[in-house]
């Protein structure tokens, strides 16, 4: 209902910026299809660099499959989470280098994401290399 009133309210002309909601939970488990990824990346691993508290931490991850978050949490990374449902913001890093996709956003206002911030629980890597800083705010 919360999407249905935004949805109209937009239709309607009001600007985005104005519009305000808040979500007490992620409801179902959406996972985008990737179907714009070629099937020869579909096996491509991208090389992860995570920055927190001036800590350096790398793994390599998938194109497909688990979240960066999810991944780094496996690979004994500490990092902030809270809902892994793209409501709460807790997971909010800075894409430094490389492309991700995030399966959903329901925090991350447009401004914040034209600056690069991405929600790790609901990104997915799209190039070889990424680098995510949790240390820039």
């Amino acid at each position: 209902m919360i999407f249905g009133v935004k949805k109209a309210l937009e239709e309607s002309g009001v600007d985005n910026k104005k519009i305000h909601f808040e979500l007490f939970t992620t409801g179902a488990k959406i996972k985008k299809a990737n179907s714009h990824i070629s099937s020869d990346k579909k096996e491509v691993k991208s090389h992860i660099t995570v920055k927190q508290d001036g800590v350096t931490f790398q793994f390599d991850l998938g194109f497909e499959g688990e979240s960066i978050l999810d991944a780094a949490l496996k690979h004994g990374a500490d990092l902030p989470f809270a809902c892994k449902g793209g409501v709460c913001c807790t997971c909010k890093a800075k894409l430094i280098e490389g492309e991700v996709d995030m399966d959903v956003n329901y925090g991350l206002e447009q401004e914040e994401i034209e600056h690069g911030f991405i929600l790790t629980c609901q990104s997915h890597p799209r190039t070889e290399n990424v680098l995510i800083d949790f240390d820039v705010k």
